[in-house]
């Protein structure tokens, strides 16, 4: 009697278990789903990070997300012993840095960038001497070549460049040379040249309205 009963106690307990031990099975050998590839940061403008002794980041639009970083370098006379080397700053709030600021030890600006069209490749470069603008130099069509260089000189525009590419078809001249290096066409004076010569290449404002310091 006893041995009937354990026997239906068995039968019982094992045809409960198998479609447990069956799911289990089947649920440890189901694919598991693959996670989403990630998505590549969109490109912007970069300080030099190496060797910083310090980065800090500000907002000046009064929002939770940062729109300016700033990177210190150590100053090799010590006094500041850390000078503000390099500046980062999004103009429009779009989340990506478009503007580059280098500074030197007195504070002194030494070349600007921009990256107009938001390829993550300045598009406008900007130098200084002892905190004067000498010159501007763009690539008005993105092709990662300068096309254009103003000269200045006490914050007045005294001299225009255009520069195209050195022709294919023209013979070779004896010695190595670079066919890569851009041809600079002749000069023009700012004063001189004619309306229609300079409108034709439009450029860009060297300087931001309201960047903040």
């Amino acid at each position: 009697m006893n041995r009937g009963r354990r026997s239906r106690w068995s039968f019982a307990s094992l045809s409960v278990l198998m479609p447990l031990a069956v799911a289990g099975c089947l649920a440890s050998t189901s694919p598991v789903p693959s996670a989403s590839p990630a998505v590549p940061p969109r490109p912007e403008l970069a300080c030099q990070r190496q060797g910083a002794e310090r980065i800090e980041t500000a907002n000046y639009r009064g929002g939770t997300r940062p729109d300016v970083l700033k990177v210190f370098h150590k100053n090799p006379e010590g006094n500041p012993p850390l000078y503000m080397s390099c500046k980062e700053v999004d103009l429009n709030g779009d989340g990506r840095k478009d503007m580059l600021l280098y500074l030197d030890k007195y504070g002194r600006k030494l070349r600007e960038e921009f990256d107009h069209d938001k390829d993550g490749v300045a598009d406008q470069k900007t130098f200084y001497e002892a905190g004067q603008l000498v010159r501007d130099e763009h690539d008005s069509d993105s092709d990662g070549k300068v096309d254009l260089v103003e000269h200045f000189q006490d914050g007045k525009r005294v001299r225009l460049e255009r520069v195209s590419a050195a022709p294919s078809s023209s013979p070779a001249a004896p010695g190595p040379i670079d066919s890569t290096a851009p041809a600079i066409s002749p000069t023009v004076p700012a004063t001189a040249a004619p309306s229609s010569q300079v409108d034709r290449a439009p450029v860009p404002a060297t300087t931001a309205p309201g960047t903040p310091r």
